[in-house]
């Protein structure tokens, strides 16, 4: 009986065997002694007859687990691979930096659709929609996604053989050029209009994202232990080293809206009901476009730190304040060194916009 491409199949190993049908997936392929390339096989479990082993086959693809069997049970999930690789990587003796494990989860979570599936009988088919996705994200976005899979599959073929073949270099992965992303700013229209609205969900936070310069993900891991409502600031950042642990001043405007969601009982300033920092995808699909929809603006979360900039820029904002708030580079080997900025400046600096 001929299955489908991933489906794996059921193969009588001949007579002499108490349990002679075995299921097996393909694991990838290797070159034999003539130089011709062959498939490679994992065997999951074996029977006396064909039709438990086909029943067997058939309750692994439905996603059941079969409870008879422990070797399929055994079988790591993606989200157990991702844990035990993670955990190899920070054990180097070159471990990450605590920004790059952050972009890391940041990558994990966009594989949220296989995180419960077992991780070697995942194909590029399975992983194409999730990059089909980022196709509008940035080079790095989509990059970073590439490589947490690359060196997954790396670390399962070597260190755990559960394959044989690395499936993420058969995923077309695309992005769109930095260059060629077009990111609108609020109007100042737009944002009397927020104001106008600011009681109605989730309109306070596009107006926190507008005045603080944040990226959307740094907006959604910022920790309570960070925020220092008292003197007007909060430490946030991811992404570059510029960008990490930079302080923010909270603009007087939607210090208020900080102080509606600040709870000391809470690790972060917006948490889910598990008490985790929202995911992107998560605050976008389920919050961001729906308000979007109902105020009639087609705004991306990223057009909130456009708007930033070009609020800056109109009212005539340091910028060399601004490059420290928002976290861009700074060439001037002199100011990036020695030049100390307090908080208070900073606030002072951005409580000149004004709408």
């Amino acid at each position: 009986m001929r299955m489908p491409n991933g489906y794996g199949s059921v193969v009588n190993l001949g007579k002499g065997r108490r349990k002679p049908y075995a299921v097996r997936i393909t694991t990838g392929r290797k070159k034999n002694k003539e130089g011709n390339y062959v498939q490679t096989y994992r065997y999951l479990e074996y029977f006396e007859k064909s039709k438990d082993a086909y029943a067997y086959l058939a309750q692994m693809n439905s996603g059941h687990e079969v409870k008879e069997h422990e070797s399929f049970q055994d079988m790591p999930t993606f989200k157990e691979v991702y844990d035990k690789w993670l955990a190899h990587k920070i054990s180097l003796k070159k471990a990450p930096t605590e920004s790059t494990v952050r972009n890391y989860g940041i990558a994990y979570r966009r594989f949220e659709d296989v995180h419960s599936r077992k991780f070697a009988l995942l194909r590029p088919i399975d992983y194409q929609p999730i990059a089909d996705k980022l196709k509008l994200k940035s080079d790095s976005t989509v990059g970073m996604a590439k490589t947490v899979l690359y060196q997954m599959y790396e670390y399962a073929i070597k260190q755990l053989q559960l394959c044989e073949k690395n499936y993420a270099e058969y995923v077309i992965w695309e992005y769109t050029n930095t260059e060629t992303q077009m990111h609108v700013p609020f109007s100042e229209a737009e944002i009397k209009k927020l104001w106008e609205e600011k009681d109605f969900k989730d309109v306070d936070k596009t107006l926190m994202l507008i005045y603080s310069g944040l990226r959307a993900q740094e907006f959604l891991s910022i920790e309570t232990k960070n925020i220092h409502l008292a003197e007007g600031y909060f430490i946030a950042g991811m992404k570059t080293e510029a960008g990490t642990n930079r302080t923010i001043p909270i603009h007087d405007d939607v210090l208020p809206f900080f102080k509606r969601y600040y709870s000391k009982r809470n690790k972060y300033l917006f948490q889910n009901t598990k008490g985790n920092a929202f995911s992107y995808t998560n605050f976008a699909v389920n919050y961001w476009n729906p308000l979007m929809e109902k105020l009639g603006m087609g705004h991306t979360m990223h057009d909130t730190r456009h708007t930033f900039a070009t609020l800056a820029d109109k009212y005539k904002l340091n910028e060399f304040y601004v490059k420290l708030i928002m976290g861009h580079s700074i060439s001037d080997l002199t100011k990036r060194t020695y030049t100390h900025v307090e908080p208070s400046q900073l606030l002072a600096e951005i409580n000149k916009i004004k709408i």
